[in-house]
């Protein structure tokens, strides 16, 4: 559940459908306790709705836009938010709602009560990563000190740490580039080799674990290689990627020789 009370204006919230009626569905929502805000048949969808029914269901989740807030009547609009952003919260929900089980099992550990514990590390972790789930993930690669850092106690830090390695898995982004590389030098295909090899080496260069960052190369039929790198986040793998790519440059420099990023298929 939410910190706070009530949501703000402009905040996303995702619900369930509990009741539908002509004029407008009331939906309970999944963040905050015993709350319901409401959505005129107007703000269901971008397209003219002649039955509610066909476009709403009980049970059914949403995301949805404040609109208003006043006491606790809270309006929303559904039609209001895009696909990127519904994917985007219904990604942050999940990863809320496996933050707070990881604490609850952290409470039990130390025999505390829930609140106790979102206390002392919820609202320290949130202010300082922006979320719990983030604090968790960060300490997979930082291992105690990242929740030390947040000014959580070294006991919840160590509890912590342990329970993340135990439960979650390091997260990964992928991506790849396609190089049409071509010599037309009589010892080609070893001087092409040689690029190739310097090229994995720039791995080594990268300060980062071997969890964090991986390359593979695959060559797709001279003169195309596919390179997939994945890594912690896309700033790292581009990082690596641009110096693959300026090594094989580097490499065929003297020679007749040449480099091509050709878009992936």
């Amino acid at each position: 559940m939410s910190r706070r009370n009530l949501p703000e204006t402009g905040d996303l919230v995702i619900g369930t459908v509990k009741s539908i009626f002509d004029h407008g569905v009331y939906v309970d929502l999944d963040e905050y306790e015993d709350l319901q805000a409401y959505c005129h048949v107007s703000e269901v969808s971008s397209t003219w709705v002649r039955n509610i029914r066909n476009v709403m269901r009980l049970g059914k989740k949403v995301v949805g836009r404040v609109m208003r807030v006043k006491e606790h009547q809270i309006d929303i609009s559904v039609k209001r938010v895009s696909d990127g952003l519904k994917r985007k919260k219904v990604e942050e929900t999940k990863k809320y709602k496996t933050a707070i089980t990881l604490l609850e099992m952290g409470a039990k550990k130390k025999k505390i009560s829930f609140e106790t514990a979102r206390a002392e590390v919820e609202d320290l972790c949130t202010d300082y990563y922006g979320s719990l789930h983030h604090a968790f993930e960060e300490s997979l690669f930082g291992g105690e000190s990242v929740f030390s850092e947040a000014g959580v106690s070294e006991e919840w830090a160590t509890i912590l740490t342990d329970i993340a390695k135990k439960n979650l898995t390091i997260p990964k982004v992928e991506i790849s580039r396609d190089l049409e590389i071509i010599c037309w030098e009589g010892n080609g295909v070893n001087i092409i080799r040689d690029a190739l090899k310097k090229a994995s080496k720039s791995r080594d260069e990268i300060e980062a674990g071997d969890e964090e960052l991986d390359m593979n190369v695959y060559v797709r039929g001279a003169p195309m290689y596919r390179f997939a790198i994945s890594a912690r986040d896309y700033e790292l793998a581009e990082e690596l990627m641009s110096k693959v790519i300026s090594t094989i440059e580097d490499s065929l420099l003297d020679y007749n020789a040449s480099v091509k990023v050709v878009e992936s298929k």
